[in-house]
């Protein structure tokens, strides 16, 4: 069991301490619904297997995770890609292994719940390894962290 799953794990225990009984964090995660429905008005790409994800800008980011009950509903992406403590903890880690600034702006969020789901995924790639991150999960990193301007970058192959 590595350390973050241990984490969940105590915060499950947390959850079903709560003297309130208020569980309706998990209840949809428990139901095996799926999570929610899917929030855009466009219809499900036959590419998607999760229901999740919506057409891309680029072909090469039309991808699903693959999963009929998207990642993006459980708990280990939800701690991982949208906390924002520990995103900004990655954020200060990669600018001081980098010496750059350290910035906190939501496009540094996005960028590092990206890599943090990458990583998740795949473990480390390398210097200029990249991976594209299914749409599912890049369209809800961009709901939880959008742009100002509503324009994104996309994903960059090099």
């Amino acid at each position: 069991m590595d350390y973050v799953d241990s984490l969940l794990i105590m915060e499950d225990d947390d959850d079903d301490n709560n003297a309130s009984g208020n569980h309706d964090e998990c209840s949809e995660e428990s139901a095996g619904s799926g999570g929610p429905p899917n929030p855009h008005t466009e219809p499900t790409p036959d590419w998607c297997k999760c229901r999740q994800c919506q057409p891309m800008a680029q072909e090469i980011e039309n991808k699903c995770c693959g999963n009929r009950n998207c990642i993006t509903f459980r708990r280990r992406f939800e701690k991982l890609c949208l906390d924002a403590e520990v995103l900004e903890l990655c954020i200060k880690n990669r600018a001081d292994i980098r010496n750059d600034r350290e910035d906190n702006s939501t496009s540094s969020f996005r960028k590092a719940a990206y890599r943090q789901f990458i990583l998740d995924r795949y473990g480390y790639l390398g210097k200029g390894n990249r991976k594209v991150a299914p749409s599912c999960v890049v369209l809800r990193v961009r709901r939880q962290y959008p742009s100002a301007t509503g324009i994104y970058m996309g994903f960059r192959p090099e």
